[in-house]
């Protein structure tokens, strides 16, 4: 086995930038969960894309956590809405009622997708 020549280069190179006073975090605290209740957590935290700590720690704070499927779910909406904007405009509104009505199901929809996530941070 060999090693890099300039190994104490490279790892100094792709080293993790040093956090501010204000960033780093200095406190453990110890919380202990039922089961039923640490599953739960472990859920969200997957569903945000974050660690449990990172989730309850926003959470105690009150600071805003979002849901990664719920914004996918609302990214994906804006994308089909702007595909039906397209063929409206591709057929000279050919289509119209019918645009009209579809793009009204899919503002109701990201409504209702909003509404769960402003739900979801009060809890």
């Amino acid at each position: 086995m060999g090693s890099f020549p300039n190994r104490s280069y490279r790892r100094h190179e792709m080293a993790r930038p040093k956090l501010n006073d204000t960033e780093k975090k200095i406190g453990r605290l110890t919380v202990r969960f039922r089961s039923g209740e640490l599953e739960e957590l472990s859920n969200q935290a997957e569903a945000c894309g974050l660690s449990v700590s990172e989730l309850i720690r926003r959470k105690a704070l009150g600071k805003h956590v979002v849901s990664v499927i719920d914004s996918k779910m609302l990214s994906e909406l804006r994308r089909i809405g702007g595909l039906i904007k397209h063929l409206f405009n591709e057929t000279n509104g050919l289509y119209r009622q019918k645009t009209s009505a579809l793009l009204d199901e899919l503002h109701a929809a990201a409504v209702r997708v909003g509404r769960k996530r402003e739900e979801g941070d009060k809890s």
